[in-house]
C-alpha cells in the first residue's frame, strides 16, 4: 500500500492533489471513518485543508477555529497523539465538548513533519471507542512522513518555478536596458564621429599645405592633432563593432571567407606600423584556399587587432610571425611575436574591456583596452574560440580556432 501510495505520488501532483490523495487513501487501509490533513505556517492560518468527507472537514475546521486540539498539539510537539475515548480525555476541553456533541467518539493525530520541524497534522476520526493497534499507529505515520517529503519536493518546485519566473522577469528587464544602453552607445559614437570626420579631413588638407606652407612647430601641432584623432575615430570604430557584435547583427552577414585573403588583407593594414620599424614580420598562409563561413571584416579586423598589438608589444629587432593553418575541422590563425609578454596574473583578464596590461602603462603605448575583447568577441562570433601563451620577456602567442564547415 505504501509502495502504491509513494508510486502515485511521484506522477508530480499538487499539493492539495498530495493532500487528497492522503486522506482518501488513508480511510481506506485503516479502521476509521474519516481523516482530515491540515498544512501549517508558523504564525500564520492554515494553508492547505483536505478531508475526506464533510464531518473530517468539520472537525480540522473546528480545531482552528478554537485554536485548540490534537490536531495543533500534533504540529507543535512534532509527536503523535492518541485518543481512544474523547469523553475521557482531559487535554482539549473546548474541542471535546464541541466533537463530542457532534457524534465523534476517537480521534488519531500524526505530525507532518519536515525533521525537527512541524508542517501539519493528519487526523484520523472514528465514531466508535478504541485504540489502533501498534501496527496501525505505525502505518498511518509512516503515510504521513511519505506525504511531508512528497509535500517537500512540491513546495520546492513552487518556489523554484516563482524564481525561474523573477529571474526571467529580471533577465528580461536587463536584456531591455542592455538594448536600450547599445541603442544610445550606438548614437553617440554616430554624433561623435561626425565631428571627427571633420577635424581629420582639414587636418589632412593643413598637413598637405592647401592653405599654405607651415613652420615646423605648426606641423608638430597639428601632427598632434591628427595623431589623437586617428585615436577617438579608432576607439569610436571599436565601441561601434562591439555594439554591433553584442545585438548579433553580424551573425546574417556570414558569408563563404577565404581566410588567406583575410591574413592578406590584414597584411596590408599594419604595413603603415611597421615602416620605419626594424621589425622581422613574417606571414606564412597555405597556397589553397581556406574557406569558412563568416563576415570578412569582422575576421579582417581580428586579424589587424592581434598583428598590431604585436607590433605594438615587440620592441625593434625582434620578430612578429602571422600562421594561417587548416587541419581537420579547425582552421587556425596564430600570431607569434618575442615581444615583453604578458605576466600570468594578467592573463584571465585580457579579454575583457579596457584592460590594460601593466606593460602598456609602463611604456606608455597608446590603446583603448578593448582590441582583445573585439578579438575574443569575434572569435566567439565566428563559433571560435581564442587562447594565448604568455611570459614576460619571452613573448606572446595567440591562437584563433574557427570551425571549417
Amino acid at each position: 500500500m505504501l509502495s502504491e501510495f509513494a508510486r502515485t505520488l511521484a506522477t508530480d501532483f499538487s499539493i492539495p492533489g498530495i493532500l487528497e490523495h492522503l486522506v482518501h487513501r488513508v480511510v481506506r487501509v485503516l479502521p476509521i471513518d474519516a481523516a482530515g490533513v491540515t498544512l501549517i505556517a508558523p504564525d500564520s492560518a492554515p494553508e492547505y485543508v483536505a478531508a475526506s468527507d464533510e464531518s473530517a472537514l468539520r472537525f480540522e475546521q473546528l480545531q482552528t477555529e478554537l485554536d485548540d486540539g490534537p490536531c495543533l498539539a500534533a504540529y507543535r510537539t512534532n509527536r503523535a497523539i492518541a485518543i481512544p475515548n474523547l469523553a475521557e480525555n482531559t487535554d482539549f476541553p473546548r474541542f471535546t465538548e464541541r466533537a463530542l456533541e457532534e457524534g465523534l467518539v476517537a480521534v488519531f493525530t500524526f505530525p507532518l513533519r519536515d525533521g525537527e520541524l512541524g508542517l501539519g497534522a493528519l487526523d484520523l476520526y472514528r465514531e466508535s471507542a478504541g485504540p489502533l493497534d501498534e501496527a496501525e499507529m505505525a502505518a498511518a505515520q509512516t503515510l504521513a512522513d511519505v506525504a511531508s517529503a512528497y509535500l517537500l519536493n512540491a513546495q520546492a518546485r513552487i518556489d523554484l518555478k516563482a524564481v525561474s519566473e523573477t529571474e526571467r522577469d529580471a533577465l528580461e528587464q536587463l536584456r531591455l536596458v542592455d538594448r536600450k544602453k547599445t541603442e544610445y552607445l550606438t548614437t553617440v559614437i554616430h554624433e561623435l564621429r561626425t565631428p571627427m570626420t571633420s577635424i581629420t579631413g582639414y587636418t589632412e588638407l593643413l598637413q598637405d599645405a592647401k592653405a599654405g606652407a607651415l613652420s615646423d612647430t605648426q606641423q608638430q601641432l597639428l601632427d598632434a592633432i591628427d595623431r589623437n584623432g586617428q585615436r577617438l575615430t579608432a576607439l569610436a570604430d571599436d565601441l561601434l563593432t562591439l555594439a554591433e557584435l553584442e545585438e548579433g547583427a553580424v551573425l546574417e552577414r556570414h558569408v563563404e571567407v577565404d581566410l588567406c585573403a583575410v591574413v592578406d588583407a590584414a597584411r596590408s593594414a599594419v604595413e603603415g606600423r611597421i615602416d620605419g620599424r626594424r621589425l622581422d614580420v613574417e606571414f606564412e598562409v597555405p597556397s589553397e584556399p581556406v574557406p569558412i563561413m563568416g563576415d570578412a571584416r569582422n575576421l579582417e579586423r581580428l586579424t589587424t587587432n592581434l598583428l598590431t598589438n604585436a607590433v605594438k608589444f615587440t620592441p625593434d629587432g625582434g620578430t612578429v610571425r602571422c600562421t594561417l593553418r587548416s587541419a581537420g575541422k579547425v582552421a587556425s590563425i596564430e600570431v607569434k611575436d618575442d615581444g615583453v609578454g604578458i605576466p600570468e596574473s594578467e592573463q584571465a583578464e585580457l579579454f575583457t574591456r579596457f584592460f590594460r596590461a601593466c606593460a602598456s602603462e609602463r611604456g606608455e603605448i597608446p590603446g583603448s583596452g578593448l582590441g582583445l575583447n573585439i578579438v575574443a568577441s569575434i572569435a566567439h562570433n565566428h563559433g571560435g574560440k581564442v587562447t594565448v601563451e604568455s611570459a614576460p620577456g619571452r613573448g606572446t602567442t595567440f591562437v584563433v580556432e574557427l570551425p571549417l564547415p
